[in-house]
């Protein structure tokens, strides 16, 4: 990761050669995020501290990764689920044809 691609940008007053992720583009974009999250959080603190806002800005982050994680599995659930119903039915459709099941046509 030493040698990638990096790409300088601003966040919190800081300027850092950050590795590039994806694309400049999408880089700079997250840079951007991170620099609006840490903005909040200095907004609503009564003290200026750099690494206390830097630590609450990554707990951001870590806490709504979190939530993402626990949406798709949440999702992956109900998408299994879902499946098993298509199965059984399809299971429940095939038994309904005496000897096998027909096969179609392509002409």
């Amino acid at each position: 990761m030493k040698d990638a691609p990096r790409c300088v940008v601003e966040i919190a007053r800081i300027k850092m050669h950050l590795p590039i992720y994806r694309d400049e583009e999408t880089t700079r974009e997250i840079a951007r995020e991170v620099e609006e999250t840490i903005a909040r959080i200095e907004d609503e603190s009564e003290l200026i501290d750099t690494q206390k806002n830097a630590v609450l800005a990554a707990f951001d982050y870590a806490c709504q990764k979190r939530a993402l994680e626990d949406e798709y599995e949440a999702d992956n659930r109900e998408l299994a689920k879902a499946l098993e119903r298509v199965t059984s039915q399809l299971k429940t459709l095939i038994s309904n044809f005496p000897g096998e099941a027909p096969v179609p046509n392509d002409k």
